[in-house]
């Protein structure tokens, strides 16, 4: 888990401001933006396939859960921005 860890602090660091705000609104069970999924895992990050959501002419798409080190990372990063913004 903590090379999973550094590979999303890694990522984390080259995502713009506003998806970061974006990211930090996901819930733990929420599904993962599939236009994050590449990018993540060119970082070595595992995501996981949920399912296949289409087949669409010999293409198929898929629904990503978060993997678990990303689920913590974002958590924690609430944690930071809600103290951010009271203090």
């Amino acid at each position: 888990m903590q090379q999973q860890s550094r590979a999303i602090a890694s990522w984390w660091r080259q995502v713009s401001p506003a998806l970061r705000e974006e990211l930090v609104t996901l819930g733990p069970g929420d599904l993962l933006p599939g236009h994050l999924t590449d990018d993540l895992r060119s970082f070595g990050v595992q995501v996981a396939d949920v399912a296949v959501a289409l087949e669409l002419h010999g293409h198929t798409y898929c629904v990503h859960a978060q993997p678990p080190a990303l689920s913590a990372f974002l958590a924690a990063a609430r944690v930071w921005e809600e103290g951010w913004r009271d203090g």
